[in-house]
């Protein structure tokens, strides 16, 4: 016969305001490296809404069939009245 399991004693842990937070490096941000990556990320960041709409649009007009959107009434840029 196999004997019946013993109920384990939960583990004491410390409570979690006496918990050290994880130490993380120090981060130099007046390295070369540091600022590449900020610029990189920054441009990513800039880069990202606009890549995600304009492919839409395009994804619209190629395979939707979707007419392209036209401005109607636009002013003239030469400057001259046509009538």
């Amino acid at each position: 016969m196999a004997k019946p399991a013993t109920p384990q004693a939960p583990s004491r842990q410390p409570p979690a305001s006496r918990i050290p937070p994880p130490s993380r490096p120090r981060v130099d941000i007046s390295s070369a490296a540091y600022k590449q990556a900020a610029s990189r990320y920054t441009r990513v960041m800039i880069a990202m809404p606009i890549l995600l709409v304009t492919s839409y649009y395009l994804f619209d007009r190629l395979a939707l069939g979707h007419e392209a959107k036209t401005l109607h009434g636009a002013p003239n840029t030469d400057g001259m009245n046509k009538e």
